[in-house]
């Protein structure tokens, strides 16, 4: 094994960080493609750093860089924070066909939905509700501005280059709706190359994929472009319960047709301009717990959109300049055969145009950021809201230090929400390297949730709420050799404020605190073409009031793969399960264990065929109280890969 002395290690960290500056981008402003860059510069630093012991983390994967866990570059062995990376080559070896499917496999990850592919995906980390958790799409927020959470639904695998997720309140980094955590999802990139991906899929239960991806370019311009299309239809989204007698027991099928695109224009070694975006347009049946007959159909028709505009501008050797101009829209209509209230339609058409702009800055002391955005939403919808409008405006900044066996990270943000109070955060994260392999890890933040409009300005809205806010903790210990990483963390996030319904008064208010506490594990291995993840978190999640659970809240999560490359074939099983959760209407959701596994064969290096088997062992079970999930389910696939 070849481990960095400090001088050593100092020198590659400073040598990569110096390169992102000009060739990546923070926190989605189109992260480009530096992992080539990053593999030589640590391969370099590994010939040159064999002879002295250090202090410091080095691991197989040290040159995979994220962004997330602190809005700038680093390797995600050295990210503070909780940061779990899904790469593009673990979305294609994956035995799931979704990206609800995906993020079960994570640890600390609880994904509700309400019925099967393609129906509306929430996700809270870590004891937080699904509004605590931030979805990001290149770096542009998809949480919506009624509901307040991300539509995930509506991203096929097949657009996705990777996805990034940090556990932990990271308010301090990215304001309102991070107190619980941040998944992000990263689009298809460019490349140098000159390639295509076309792949094809069909399965049980109606289940039909096709995707195309091509890029290519020159040394000045880069672009791709891909499409796909999903399908499936396998049972009902709800069963009838004492209370949804009037479900339609139907199949409730889904479709969805997307694109993705990226142009990137890099006239030199210091400026880059870009262009990005992905449209996905989605059809699903649902079911209305309270329809007014067993034969009603309800559907909706769901469109997502974000597009983004970039500059990347290295002004000095050690002073990078990042502006992104974006626009995300989530549009979607609902309709009822037999509606009971209205004419059977309803739209909810969120609107959210941002300018940001961050610079970060190397020095001889430490990388500091520092950035400011304008963010103005707006809400078209024929219900009755109060007030349709938000504006936020943001400044943030941070510092990062890594020297000998210490590692610092401080985050500041400032956030001005119309008609709201001013709200402040602040985060510390240190780690200290105990030896080359062993670090311990501590950290402590404060963040805030605004309400939604939904709880602002509905008909039950309540326009005197307050903001939620938090105060989160965490300490760990992390071990990290050529072959195996493990990090065990106990966490505890303090709620109060705490938006929920008063039976009292018909509307919202602050009326709750609550309590996180919890002990997370997680490991992987890889050697010899053998592969290992492990996740397991156990947390309490109580009212600090009553003593009481809160619903929706599973005490125990697991989440176990294996997989084994060998010759032309590579095969993954993953094991997941969840504990029992209260729900509502007095209910209990039993806890269950769900097994996936997939084998793919390479009939050449540019054709792979693969099978995807899902729900082996066909177990019913339930995320939501009265919601079904996918029974057993087989997808065969095609891929193929030409090069030119």
């Amino acid at each position: 094994m070849t481990l960095f002395n400090h001088s050593t290690r100092s020198a590659c960290k400073k040598s990569v960080r110096a390169r992102t500056l000009t060739f990546n981008s923070h926190s989605g402003h189109s992260p480009l493609n530096t992992r080539l860059i990053a593999h030589a510069v640590a391969s370099a630093c590994a010939l040159i750093g064999g002879m002295n012991v250090a202090y410091a983390q080095t691991t197989a994967e040290a040159s995979e860089v994220v962004v997330t866990a602190a809005r700038s570059e680093q390797v995600v062995s050295d990210a503070l924070p909780s940061t779990t990376v899904i790469s593009r080559a673990d979305i294609e070896k994956a035995p799931v066909s979704d990206v609800a499917s995906l993020l079960k496999m994570q640890a600390g990850v609880v994904v509700r939905q309400y019925g099967t592919q393609g129906k509306t995906v929430s996700v809270n980390i870590r004891g937080g509700d699904p509004r605590h958790t931030l979805v990001l799409i290149d770096g542009v927020s998809m949480n919506s501005l009624s509901s307040g959470t991300g539509a995930l639904e509506q991203i096929p695998l097949a657009a996705i280059e990777r996805i990034e997720i940090v556990r932990g309140n990271v308010s301090a980094l990215y304001g309102s709706q991070a107190t619980g955590g941040v998944v992000q999802v990263f689009t298809r990139k460019v490349g140098s190359g000159q390639d295509a991906t076309i792949r094809f899929a069909i399965g049980s239960h109606g289940q039909r994929q096709a995707s195309a991806q091509v890029r290519g370019g020159s040394d000045t311009v880069q672009a791709t472009f891909g499409i796909s299309h999903d399908e499936e239809k396998s049972t009902s989204a709800q069963h009838p319960t004492n209370a949804y007698s009037n479900v339609n027991p139907d199949k409730d099928g889904y479709k969805n047709n997307s694109a993705n695109g990226s142009v990137r224009y890099r006239p030199n070694a210091n400026n880059e301009f870009g262009l990005k975006f992905f449209d996905s347009r989605g059809k699903n049946n649902y079911d209305d717990a309270y329809a007014s007959s067993t034969t009603a159909l309800q559907n909706n028709e769901t469109r997502v959109q974000n597009i983004s505009l970039y500059a990347n501008n290295r002004l000095t050797d050690n002073w990078k300049s990042s502006v992104r101009v974006s626009q995300y829209t989530d549009r979607t209509d609902d309709y009822d055969s037999a509606p009971t209230w209205t004419d059977g339609h309803s739209l909810y058409k969120a609107r959210s145009k941002e300018i940001s702009w961050q610079n970060d800055v190397h020095t001889n002391a430490g990388d500091f950021i520092v950035g400011i955005s304008r963010t103005q939403q707006r809400l078209t919808t024929d219900s009755q809201y109060s007030n349709t409008g938000r504006g936020t405006t943001s400044i943030w900044a941070g510092y990062m230090l890594d020297k000998a066996r210490h590692h610092l990270q401080l985050n500041a943000r400032t956030d001005k929400l119309s008609n709201m109070n001013r709200e402040n955060t602040a985060a510390i994260n240190y780690g200290f390297d105990l030896n080359t392999n062993w670090r311990v890890l501590a950290g402590y933040s404060n963040g805030f949730s605004a309400p939604t409009l939904n709880d602002l300005y509905s008909a039950y809205g309540n326009p005197n709420l307050k903001a939620e806010y938090s105060n989160y903790g965490q300490i760990g210990v992390q071990y990290s050799d050529d072959t195996y990483t493990s990090r065990l963390t106990a966490f505890e996030n303090r709620y109060r404020n705490k938006i929920a319904y008063d039976a009292t008064t018909w509307t919202v208010g602050n009326i709750a605190r609550a309590k996180v506490r919890g002990v997370e594990w997680i490991g992987s291995y890889k050697r010899n073409g053998w592969t290992a993840d492990v996740g397991l978190t156990y947390q309490e999640v109580k009212n600090r009031d009553t003593g009481a659970r809160l619903l929706r809240q599973p005490r125990v999560l697991a989440s176990i793969g294996l997989g084994k490359a060998w010759g032309k074939w590579s095969t993954q099983v993953n094991w997941q399960s969840q504990g029992d959760m209260k729900d509502i209407s007095s209910s209990t959701v039993s806890g269950y264990g769900v097994l996936n596994a997939s084998a793919f064969y390479d009939v050449s290096k540019e054709v792979k065929v693969g099978l995807t088997l899902g729900n082996v062992f066909n177990r019913k079970y339930e995320t939501l109280h009265g919601y079904n999930s996918t029974p057993r389910n087989v997808l065969l696939s095609m891929q193929y890969q030409p090069k030119w």
